[in-house]
C-alpha cells in the first residue's frame, strides 16, 4: 500500500480526523488523551461494522488487532491500516517487527514506550490534541527546515567539536571527508541505538549530531531529554544521507517523488523511507558520474559543487574547506 490515507472515525460522543503518511505511525500520550476511545472505536467498528453506532471513513479498509492470536488475524490482513493498543505486548518483538516488514498494511500503535525492533520516523510520532468532541493528530517533534530539532545551549555562533553520524557507510565517509582539514573530527557510533551511549560518554563535547530521521523514532526521547538544557549540540535529522543528495538539486527530476514520497512508496517493498530513498538514488544515478553506492562513496561527492550542494541541506555547521 502507498499514499496518504485520510480517516475520520466518529460516534455520537467523538470525531477523529487525520491522515497517515507511511506505514508506521505511532500515537503517544498519558491516559484521557483520547487514544483508548479512538482504538475502541475501530475495534467496535471491525466487530460491528454500521451496527456499532461508529462511522468510518478511509481511503483504506481500517482493522483493530484485536485477536490474542494476532499472526493468524494479521496473515489474513492485507492493503489496510492495522490499530494496535498499547497493551498488546508483542509490538516489541522481533516477530512481530518482521511480521510489519514483510506486510503491505499501514500500521497505527498507539505506545508509551519506544519499539526498538521498528524503523519509524520522527515524524511520525504524534499526540492526540482535542477541542470538544472533536480529535486531531499533532506532532510531538517538529523540525526545522533545515532538518534540525533544536536542544541543548547551543549559540547561533555553534562550532563544533565533532560530527558524530549513525552512518558507518558512505554517510559517515562524506562527512569525514568534508571536516577532514579543519580541527573537527567526523566519527560514527555505528548504529541508531548507539548514539545515545556516545554522547553519555562524551559529556563535555561541542557536537553536530546527524541521523536518519526516517528511522530513528525510537531513539529521540532519550536523546533529547539527555541534551536539552545541559548540552552544546546539534542535532540534525534528514531523512537519510541518499534523501540529502536527491534534496541537494545535483540530481534532476526528483522533484515529483520529494514532494510527496508517500505516493512513490509501497509499504510491502520499503520497510522505512530510508529503504526507498537508498534504492531510488541507486537507481537515477546508476548510468552518471554520480553513481551511488551505500558501502563505499563516490569521490564525485566530494567534488567542490556537489558537496556544497548537499551541505546546503542543512544548517551551516559544516563547512568543506
Amino acid at each position: 500500500m502507498k499514499g496518504i490515507q485520510h480517516i475520520e472515525v466518529s460516534n455520537r460522543y467523538a470525531k477523529y480526523k487525520f491522515d497517515l503518511f507511511r506505514n508506521i505511525t505511532i500515537i503517544r500520550g498519558e491516559s484521557g488523551t483520547g487514544k483508548t476511545t479512538l482504538y475502541n472505536m475501530i475495534a467496535d467498528y471491525t466487530r460491528d461494522k454500521e451496527k456499532s453506532g461508529v462511522n468510518l471513513s478511509s481511503t483504506a479498509p481500517c482493522v483493530a488487532l484485536t485477536d490474542s492470536d494476532w499472526k493468524n488475524q494479521l496473515g489474513n490482513i492485507d492493503d489496510s491500516i492495522v490499530f494496535i493498543d498499547e497493551d498488546s505486548k508483542y509490538i516489541s518483538s522481533d516477530e512481530f517487527a518482521n511480521a510489519v516488514k514483510n506486510s503491505s498494511n499501514y500500521y497505527v500503535i498507539f505506545n508509551r514506550e519506544n519499539l526498538h525492533n521498528l524503523p519509524y520516523s520522527i515524524n511520525e510520532i504524534y499526540k492526540i490534541k482535542t477541542s470538544g468532541k472533536h480529535h486531531s493528530l499533532v506532532r510531538v517533534y517538529n523540525l526545522s527546515e533545515k532538518c534540525e530539532l533544536r536542544s541543548g545551549k547551543a549559540s547561533p555562533r555553534f562550532l563544533p567539536d565533532v560530527v558524530l553520524t549513525e552512518d558507518s557507510h558512505s554517510g559517515y565517509q562524506f562527512f569525514d571527508a568534508v571536516v577532514a582539514k579543519s580541527k573537527v573530527k567526523c566519527v560514527s557510533s555505528g548504529s541508531n541505538s548507539a548514539v545515545f551511549s556516545w554522547l553519555k560518554s562524551n559529556a563535555d563535547t561541542n557536537a553536530v549530531v546527524i541521523c536518519d530521521g526516517a528511522a530513528f523514532g525510537a531513539e529521540i526521547d532519550r536523546v533529547t531529554k539527555l541534551i536539552n538544557g545541559t548540552r552544546c549540540v546539534r542535532l540534525l535529522l534528514p531523512e537519510s544521507f541518499e534523501w540529502m543528495i536527491l534534496k541537494s538539486g545535483i540530481i534532476k527530476n526528483v522533484d515529483s517523488v520529494l514532494a510527496s514520497p508517500s505516493n512513490y512508496i509501497d509499504s510491502a517493498e520499503y520497510f522505512s523511507w530510508e529503504n526507498f530513498f537508498t534504492s531510488y538514488l541507486i537507481e537515477k544515478t546508476k548510468d552518471s558520474y554520480l553513481r551511488y553506492s551505500k558501502a563505499k562513496l563516490n569521490h564525485a561527492y566530494l567534488h567542490d559543487s556537489e558537496a556544497k550542494a548537499i551541505l546546503d541541506v542543512l544548517p551551516d555547521y559544516i563547512k568543506p574547506e
